[in-house]
């Protein structure tokens, strides 16, 4: 049985298998996450609801933001990717989505400023 320490210090008993404590500084990479998440919408069946739209994503480059560009490119998007500095992570982000037939464009930089 794992161990789990809060935050506070105390120690407490898991019942099940823990992912390894990521020990990245804000905002990190994707890549660099032991496991990777998984992201990619396969069992999703694609209805092109989205056919000719162009969708702006921020934070698209990893996590729910990249599920979110993925699927909106199997629906049928064009993606906008708005990122911090990941550029590692949006670029692959880029590639997924192209994989779909649909064009990616990125874009790094802060919005909130």
């Amino acid at each position: 049985m794992s161990v789990i320490i809060l935050k506070n210090g105390m120690k407490k008993a898991a019942s099940k298998k823990i992912r390894p404590l990521q020990k990245q500084k804000r905002p990190g990479l994707e890549i660099n996450m032991t496991p990777v998440p998984d992201t990619s919408p396969l069992k999703y069946p694609a209805e092109g609801k989205l056919k000719n739209k162009v969708a702006l994503i921020t934070g698209g480059d990893s996590g729910i933001g990249k599920a979110v560009a993925l699927l909106f490119a199997k629906e049928g998007a064009d993606i906008v990717i708005a990122y911090l500095s990941e550029t590692k992570d949006a670029k692959q982000t880029q590639k997924e989505v192209e994989s779909f037939s649909r064009k990616c464009t990125l874009i790094k930089g802060d919005l909130g400023k």
